[in-house]
């Protein structure tokens, strides 16, 4: 995609024609990645406000930067499409509902306020990175490498921008239904549907250089058509664009602007399988041309990529990506089974033991076994827990490893 400027001329009379304003133009396809500044009871006609957290270039320069801000409206809200069988058996018996909004206005730097036709898909991300190759590590490196990852881990929690909407999102998951809700920190795809006009003069370009030898280095780049672990074959065709340009060097010339299309093929495909195995998933890139330009080869592997929250997304030194079900997957177990025997104590009906031991059914589970004052109860749901908790992470089918279009990704690109 390749923005243009424009200059719009008004007669003045005798004067002549007079250029009075120029504007940057950015398509509609382009998406906005917008981040909400709050937490928002969901109720149509409520205003919300964010901020753009990625940037936007035209061709090789910026023209929104990060932190600008954009407001919306929530429009309303219908329930997830997901399975519910992982609900109900968690204890949400109202199905979950997922906020509708649409974002209509940002904020340049000088106050102007410009119009947004939007369409908006939410998509809460993490950044995961390509991991060192640690084959040749010792036990005991491994060991004191999970042992900080855990400590970083506990730390990012509790020093967490959002830890109050943290918490309360937790007691809201422990309810039998919770009230819709837009968290604090909440991100959205934010599609323009119609040409935005940015007022300003269009930055001078930078000059294009020649490509004689194959380009190297990182490029930011966006996924333009859905990738799936459990759909896509190994040689199907992958495609993306570049979201910032590639420049030479120095940062004097452009060797491909924002918009250069990016092409390849999966190399890679494995589903995921029953008995938690997870899916794998790997493709690399071969070429990249500007529009109207002769394509480049190149030799391209992802090297990072968004995550969904919830996801335990690995990249390994080839830039194969694996999900993965993390230290729960034999932690958890083994917690619900001590809590599991602690349920056969002499005071397991005492109502805060009962509190403790009765997990997996969320709030409701709690207040049965604590009102019920009866050992055998609160048993009973520690082996409904323990029992859910080895059917997710040992027996049931694992993770597939999925790149939604428009995830942002940084490819790695190598000589060979």
């Amino acid at each position: 995609m390749v923005f243009r400027a424009t200059c719009v001329y008004l007669s003045a009379g005798f004067f002549g024609v007079l250029p009075v304003l120029a504007q940057t133009a950015i398509p509609a396809g382009v998406p906005l990645r917008i981040q909400v500044d709050h937490r928002y009871r969901v109720r149509a006609g409520t205003r919300i406000d964010g901020h753009l957290i990625a940037p936007i270039y035209s061709v090789d320069r910026k023209v929104l930067a990060v932190n600008t801000p954009v407001s919306g409206m929530i429009l309303g809200a219908h329930p997830a499409q997901e399975s519910r069988v992982k609900e109900l058996l968690d204890g949400q018996f109202v199905p979950p509902s997922v906020p509708d909004v649409t974002f209509d206005a940002l904020r340049l730097p000088d106050g102007t306020a410009v119009t947004l036709h939007t369409s908006v898909v939410q998509r809460d991300a993490t950044v995961v990175k390509m991991s060192a190759n640690k084959k040749h590590s010792t036990l005991s490196q491994q060991v004191r490498a999970q042992i900080e990852d855990r400590k970083r881990e506990a730390l990012d929690t509790f020093h967490h921008p959002n830890l109050g909407d943290r918490f309360v999102k937790w007691v809201y998951a422990q309810l039998p239904w919770s009230p819709p809700t837009i968290w604090t920190g909440t991100q959205y795809d934010v599609q323009l549907t119609a040409p935005v006009e940015i007022p300003g003069p269009p930055p001078a370009p930078l000059p294009q250089a020649e490509v004689h030898d194959t380009p190297t280095g990182v490029v930011e780049a966006r996924m333009t058509v859905d990738l799936d672990s459990a759909k896509d074959k190994h040689g199907a065709p992958v495609t993306a664009v570049l979201t910032a340009p590639l420049l030479t060097p120095d940062g004097t010339q452009v060797l491909f602007p924002e918009g250069a299309e990016m092409k390849g093929l999966v190399t890679l495909a494995r589903p995921a399988r029953w008995f938690a195995r997870n899916g794998r998933l790997r493709f690399t890139f071969r070429s990249i041309g500007a529009e109207g330009g002769r394509a480049s080869t190149v030799h391209g592997q992802l090297a990072a990529t968004e995550a969904a929250g919830q996801e335990k997304l690995k990249i390994n030194e080839e830039g194969t990506a694996a999900s993965s079900s993390g230290p729960g997957k034999y932690l958890a177990p083994m917690a619900l089974g001590v809590l599991t025997a602690a349920s056969y104590g002499d005071d397991a009906a005492n109502p805060g033991n009962s509190a403790v031991i009765s997990n997996g059914f969320g709030f409701a589970a709690r207040v049965a076994a604590m009102a019920s004052a009866n050992a055998a109860v609160g048993r009973g749901f520690a082996y409904f827990a323990l029992s859910k908790s080895i059917y997710y992470r040992w027996i049931a089918k694992g993770h597939e490893v999925q790149f939604p279009k428009d995830t942002r990704i940084e490819i790695l690109l190598n000589e060979r």
